[in-house]
C-alpha cells in the first residue's frame, strides 16, 4: 500500500501542475511532434490499438480474469470489473475537478471509418481514461501472470508485451488528439495507484488464505 500511496501523491502533484497550466507548451509541442510524423496508416493502426484502453474491452478483460481465476469466490470474481468501474468514475470526477481543456478539433486524427465505441472527446481531458484502464487491466494481467501463473509457467514471457500495450495506448491517445501528454501521465499514475492497491489486497488473500490460489483446469 505504500507504493500505491506514492503513486497517489505523484498523481495529485501532476493534477495540481495541470490545474495551473504548467504543461501547456510541452503538451502542444509533443502533440505536434508526434502528429508531424504520422500518416493515415498510423492513424488507422493507433485508432484500432486505442480500443485496448476502452471501457468496453477492459471490462470484458476484467470479467474474464474474474471467471478464469476466481471461480466460486464472489468478491474476488467481481473485483477486477469493480476496480475498472471505480477507475472510470474517478476519471469522470477528475475531468470535473481539473480544468484541462481537451485538444481541439484541428488535432483530432481518429479515422472516421472506425467506430468510436463509447469514447467522445469532451471539454476537459484530465486524466486519460484509456491509459487509466489499460494500466489497471494489463497491469493486473502482468501481476497474475507473474505471481499466480495465470497462463502457466511461461507466463513471464508476456511481461514485455503487456508493458508495451500500456505504453502504446498512452502514445495512441496523445497522437490521435484525444488527450495531452499530461493527461496520459495522470491516467498512468492514477492507474498505478489503483493497481497497486488491488495487488496489495490480492497478496493479502494469497498469503493469509492460501486456498485462494488460482483454480487449475
Amino acid at each position: 500500500m505504500i507504493t500505491a500511496g506514492v503513486f497517489a501523491a505523484a498523481f495529485l502533484l501532476i493534477a495540481v501542475l495541470v490545474s495551473i497550466g504548467a504543461f501547456g507548451r510541452t503538451n502542444l509541442r509533443l502533440t505536434h511532434y508526434m502528429q508531424g510524423r504520422g500518416s493515415f496508416a498510423q492513424d488507422l493502426g493507433l485508432g484500432i490499438f486505442a480500443y485496448l484502453g476502452s471501457i468496453e474491452l477492459t471490462l470484458v478483460i476484467g470479467a474474464l480474469i474474474g471467471l478464469a481465476l476466481f471461480r466460486g469466490l464472489r468478491l474476488l470474481a467481481v473485483l477486477p470489473v469493480a476496480v475498472i468501474l471505480v477507475a472510470s468514475g474517478l476519471e469522470f470526477l477528475g475531468k470535473l475537478v481539473v480544468p484541462s481543456v481537451a485538444p481541439g478539433k484541428a488535432l483530432q486524427r481518429f479515422p472516421d471509418i472506425l467506430p468510436s465505441l463509447g469514447h467522445h472527446v469532451g471539454k476537459y481531458s484530465f486524466p486519460s481514461g484509456h491509459v487509466l484502464r489499460a494500466t489497471i487491466a494489463y497491469g493486473l494481467l502482468l501481476y497474475l501472470a507473474e505471481r499466480w501463473e495465470l497462463f502457466g509457467r511461461d507466463s513471464s514471457r508476456l511481461s514485455p508485451v503487456l508493458v508495451l500495450v500500456v505504453f502504446l495506448v498512452g502514445y495512441a491517445v496523445v497522437y490521435l488528439g484525444w488527450h495531452w501528454f499530461s493527461d496520459a501521465v495522470g491516467g498512468f499514475l492514477l492507474g498505478l495507484t489503483l493497481l497497486f492497491g488491488l495487488i496489495a489486497y490480492l497478496e493479502r488473500k494469497r498469503t493469509v488464505n492460501p486456498g485462494h490460489a488460482p483454480v487449475d483446469d
